[in-house]
This record gives structure tokens, C-alpha cells and sequence, in this order.
């Protein structure tokens, strides 16, 4: 019973996660504009996840680190995203 309450804490938290970027997608693909997002929060994010991912694997914690692995596909995709629709002549790294 434990083990079935984890796995559906779990699933509503990545549920949650996802859902919130979704929103940000979808703003931004009806808007087709995305200078008022911060594409550099994004990076940190993926640095947070790569970091955090590390240091689950050592502590061999899989859950967790299946959560922040998928939750670093939902943050490449936003970011991709947002990218496509920065103002003409924007650079990531500039």
C-alpha cells in the first residue's frame, strides 16, 4: 500500500511540474513571442537537473532520478521552444 501511495505522489508531482511548463508552451506558441521569457532561468534549470542527477546516481536514489531526468526533457523542449520565438537577431550565448 505504501509503495502505491509513493508511486501516485510521484506521478502528481511530475504531473504538476509538466503541467506548469505546458502553460509556458502554449503561451508561447499562441503568442508566437518569447522575449519576455528568461531563456537563461531555463539553462540554470537544465544545470540544476544535470547536477541534481548526478548526485542522485551516487546516492542510487533511481526515482529521483528518473523524475529529474524526465523533468530535463520537459525543460530542453521549453527551451527550444522559447528559443524558436526570440526577436530576430537574439543569440543564447552572446
Amino acid at each position: 500500500m505504501r509503495f502505491h501511495i509513493a508511486t501516485l505522489c510521484v506521478a502528481i508531482a511530475l504531473w504538476l511540474d509538466t503541467l506548469s511548463y505546458y502553460r509556458q508552451i502554449n503561451k508561447t506558441l499562441k503568442t508566437r513571442k518569447s522575449s519576455q521569457i528568461s531563456s537563461t532561468s531555463f539553462l540554470y534549470k537544465i544545470s540544476k537537473a544535470c547536477a541534481a542527477m548526478a548526485g542522485l546516481g551516487i546516492y542510487s536514489n533511481w526515482v529521483g532520478l528518473g523524475m529529474e531526468s524526465f523533468m530535463l526533457v520537459v525543460y530542453i523542449i521549453t527551451l527550444l521552444i522559447i528559443i524558436k520565438f526570440k526577436p530576430k537577431g537574439w543569440k543564447l550565448w552572446s
